[in-house]
């Protein structure tokens, strides 16, 4: 009887975990990164590190380190998808200091979060590169 409970177990972890996953509205698609970049410096970039929005916060952590080994090969080769959804989920679920932006007194619209989240994730880690493309995410 025992065996049986623990063969369901991970079924049961898995069903959950699908269920979490599948109610997220927001997408990297179509998010604004040049809004987002604003957003960021001016939410964000008295606390973080971001070399491309060229601010230097010392609070929070460097972004650019925070990711650029998971960016790499050697460190799983993660795609800008994973970490936009890394840092919607951490404006969302926060850890003091760095404030809480889905409710107030911090907080922002949805739109607003998910473009800084697709900001983030395009250029974090990334060598800052002069640009002239679009400033909506692919």
């Amino acid at each position: 009887m025992r065996w049986r409970r623990l063969f369901y177990l991970p079924l049961l972890g898995a069903a959950l975990l699908l269920a979490g996953c599948a109610g997220r509205a927001a997408g990297l698609k179509g998010a604004d990164t040049a809004q987002g970049k604003q957003l960021f410096v001016k939410n964000c970039g008295s606390c973080h590190t971001l070399a491309d929005a060229a601010v230097t916060g010392i609070i929070g952590p460097n972004l650019d380190d925070a990711f650029r080994a998971a960016r790499s090969k050697a460190g799983g080769g993660f795609q800008d998808s994973t970490f936009f959804q890394i840092t919607l989920d951490q404006m969302r679920l926060a850890a003091p200091p760095m404030p809480r932006f889905d409710e107030p007194p911090n907080k922002l619209p949805e739109e607003e979060l998910v473009d800084i989240a697709a900001y983030v994730a395009s250029v974090a880690g990334k060598p800052v590169q002069q640009t002239g493309g679009s400033a909506t995410a692919p």
